[in-house]
């Protein structure tokens, strides 16, 4: 898998395009971060392969993640962030969504969750993460309550999604007598489980984000923009939503 990912980020390489700096993976903590090409695809860390949008997350989590911190439900199974997360002192919940899998399934050696109905209990994690996920999930606001109710009263729910701050939140589709009907032109993702292209979008997230987490009961929601003196200038910005 390891080696898939290096022939798929130097397959797009641009002579042009191409450089290397002295700068920490807030991963991995290794020293050199690369650029293939001028996208935020083409930007990893020469060790652990952890993409702009892993690092963003895994430096937030960071400010949140603390010794006393006894449980954390990450929504994917595979990556460079999960692979930071299974080297932590606490335990570590994974889990992916497949289709046409009952939640709570265990298939094909991963945990199957569907978001809009964790089968967990009430008040389960201190922390819950989440990266690029909820622009796929059909009801996010179902999902974003789902998280809710899973984490602790203290907890913290740390997450991105492909955002642009200077727009609402624009939905691609609506359900209607429980079929997909699509406003924009669809549009796929990739992921390693499902292949290129494969992974409906339901939405483009925009500013209003905030909104929908207030909605459910998160209180003390806020937008992370990181600097764009790190990364290339391919960092993310960074939701965080806390339970009190």
């Amino acid at each position: 898998m390891i080696l898939a990912k290096i022939l798929s980020i130097f397959k797009n390489l641009r002579i042009s395009e191409f450089s290397l700096i002295i700068e920490s993976c807030q991963l991995c903590n290794w020293k050199f971060m690369i650029k293939t090409y001028d996208d935020e695809m083409g930007v990893r860390c020469t060790r652990c392969l952890a993409s702009p949008v892993a690092q963003s997350l895994g430096t937030t989590f960071k400010k949140y993640y603390k010794p006393t911190t006894k449980k954390i439900y990450e929504l994917s199974s595979r990556g460079a962030f999960v692979r930071y997360l299974t080297k932590l002192n606490t335990e570590i919940t994974l889990s992916e969504y497949f289709d046409n899998v009952e939640s709570g399934t265990i298939y094909k050696g991963v945990l199957c969750q569907n978001v809009e109905k964790l089968t967990f209990l009430d008040n389960s994690f201190d922390i819950c993460t989440s990266l690029e996920v909820f622009e796929h999930v059909e009801n996010d606001i179902q999902g974003f309550r789902e998280i809710y109710r899973v984490l602790k009263k203290t907890g913290v729910f740390i997450f991105t999604v492909p955002i642009d701050l200077n727009s609402a939140t624009i939905e691609r589709t609506k359900i209607e007598n429980g079929e997909r009907i699509n406003i924009l032109k669809p549009e796929y993702h990739s992921d390693n489980i499902r292949g290129v292209g494969k992974i409906f979008c339901y939405r483009n997230y925009g500013f209003d984000i905030i909104d929908r987490l207030l909605e459910v009961g998160f209180t003390n929601c806020e937008i992370i923009k990181p600097p764009k003196s790190v990364l290339f200038g391919f960092g993310r910005p960074v939701i965080i939503a806390s339970k009190l």
